[in-house]
């Protein structure tokens, strides 16, 4: 069975005892579904429980466990809820929730149940950022004309569109903006109020040996604010040196990288409670922290691979662009002169190129490597002008590529988010700065340089989403115009060469894939209408 078939099995209709739909959720396996806490009317209500991607199982009700209650508290933290069925559902498939770091723009969508929408129906999104109580919340911003996410998607699934993985639950709507506005809670953050590990899939943001000794250690709290900072509103690479383990500065380190992570800072509720603001990092503000003591290259390098959704020979060259990264005790690793050299520096020397924020820090002042890596600045060697600006014109060719290959397919694909051509202003950014190095006005040149390359990758990774989005619709495209060639020959062979009927459905559907700018959905529906018409005559 399909991926996507499969998630069809997840969905679930929640009423309440009068009926009417109060929400949805997400079947986690044979008796367990996760919800809102607000759709509950309260703990020890019951629940309809309707399987609307189980046709032919019977409704049931659910209750919800005490343990995996979580309400909305004064500052509306939580509302999170998880419900035992009264009866196991036989066959099902439980949604597994996977843990992934968040983009800006990243497409999502969900499954809910508006008004009018008794079955349901999917609405598609982009993630806009965290917000909301305690920076727990994402952001979710409607697309073009889309289904707004109103009540009835709460407590549903999000899924990212690219990989249909489960990311976050609906929580709220923001009528103020048109309902182009909602909120989701990050699946991170649900697993750490829940402590549900047995349903979450992906690599952790944090190794766990991160704060283990807070509750024993003092930490350092002036330090405690500087890494918050950073975490906040730094940039670059920063490099630190903590002390040994359990000295007040690495238990700063620690406590701002526990608080920083959704699934850590969530199962830590009562410690940050106690906390003085400016020490509290934005939850979510790190995408991945690295405990290298004690591991080797391989181990560092495997890691990294496996939160940033890559493979370990990519890390070097292909480290995930807009996160923030730190790598700590690297002097204590198994190997670090290995480490640095293979990994880590660089990673520092890409780290501003890509819009990546890297903290690495070590334990001794006297640690072979410490010396090199504080010399690049903002990830970069300042000798290494010319080799970045040699770089930045490989990329240009790159895009200019891109670029030709999107005016050939945009016109003939109704396709949206085809960004403008960029590659003549950024062609003249890059010819400048190879102006002033020519000048000998270098300190101009490595001041920009960064900058440049920065708005650079977000072009490139522009152009290919869009190429990715173009040729997909170019290959469905080509898919459905075999298949309503195939439909044709099938109506031909039964002797319908003149039925009405099928040569109004025929012709709407040739006109979609033949004529204009093709809408692959559209076209879809259409062939998909026209080989109903061909089945049904054909019995």
């Amino acid at each position: 069975m399909g991926y996507r078939a499969v998630r069809r099995r997840w969905r679930v209709r929640l009423r309440g005892q009068n009926g009417e739909i109060c929400g949805a959720g997400t079947l986690l396996d044979d008796d367990h579904v996760l919800t809102c806490a607000h759709v509950v009317e309260r703990p020890g209500a019951d629940v309809l429980v309707d399987f609307v991607g189980l046709p032919g199982t019977p409704v049931t009700t659910g209750r919800v466990v005490p343990e995996a209650w979580v309400p909305p508290g004064r500052d509306e933290r939580g509302d999170i809820a998880m419900l035992r069925l009264a009866e196991r559902v036989p066959g099902s498939l439980g949604a597994p929730l996977y843990r992934m770091p968040l983009s800006d723009g990243q497409p999502v969508c969900a499954y809910g149940f508006p008004e009018g929408a008794d079955v349901g129906l999917w609405t598609f999104a982009e993630v806009a950022g965290e917000g909301g109580p305690g920076c727990e919340w994402v952001q979710l911003v409607r697309k073009n004309d889309n289904q707004p996410i109103t009540g009835g998607f709460s407590g549903t699934a999000v899924l990212d569109v690219a990989t249909d993985r489960v990311v976050g639950m609906v929580v709220s709507q923001y009528k103020a903006e048109g309902e182009r506005v909602a909120w989701m809670i990050p699946v991170e953050t649900v697993l750490g109020y829940l402590g549900a590990d047995r349903w979450g899939q992906g690599s952790p943001a944090v190794d766990r040996t991160f704060g283990r000794e807070l509750d024993r250690v003092a930490y350092d709290p002036q330090f405690a604010r500087e890494v918050a900072g950073w975490f906040g509103e730094g940039h670059g690479v920063w490099v630190v040196v903590t002390g040994e383990a359990g000295s007040a500065k690495a238990a700063a380190l620690d406590l701002a990288v526990v608080l920083a992570d959704r699934e850590r800072s969530a199962a830590a509720k009562d410690l940050r409670d106690t906390l003085a603001k400016d020490t509290l990092p934005p939850a979510g503000s790190v995408d991945l922290a690295v405990d290298a003591a004690g591991k080797t290259t391989a181990e560092v390098r495997q890691r990294l691979a496996e939160r940033l959704d890559l493979t370990p020979e990519d890390v070097t060259t292909h480290s995930g662009v807009g996160r923030t990264v730190l790598v700590n005790a690297i002097d204590d690793a198994a190997e670090p002169e290995q480490l640095i050299g293979e990994v880590i520096a660089p990673l520092a020397d890409r780290a501003a190129r890509l819009g990546m924020r890297l903290a690495l820090g070590f334990r001794r002042e006297s640690s072979p490597g410490l010396t090199e890596l504080r010399s690049r600045r903002n990830g970069a060697r300042p000798d290494g002008l010319a080799r970045r600006i040699s770089a930045l014109d490989r990329q240009i060719d790159e895009l200019a590529g891109l670029e030709e290959h999107i005016a050939e397919l945009a016109p003939r694909f109704a396709v949206g988010d085809v960004p403008p051509p960029r590659v003549r202003r950024r062609r003249g950014a890059v010819s400048r700065l190879q102006e002033a190095a020519d000048l000998g006005d270098v300190a101009w040149a490595e001041r920009h340089v960064e900058e440049v390359a920065g708005v650079l990758a977000a072009d490139l990774a522009a152009a290919k989403a869009a190429r990715d989005r173009l040729d997909a619709a170019h290959d469905r495209r080509t898919e459905l115009r075999f298949r309503l060639d195939g439909y044709g020959e099938r109506a031909r062979s039964a002797g319908r060469v003149e039925d009405p009927l099928l040569d109004s459905l025929y012709a709407k559907a040739w006109q979609l894939l033949y004529e204009g700018a093709c809408d692959p959905e559209e076209a879809a529906a259409a062939v998909e209408e026209f080989g109903a018409a061909v089945r049904k005559g054909s019995r």
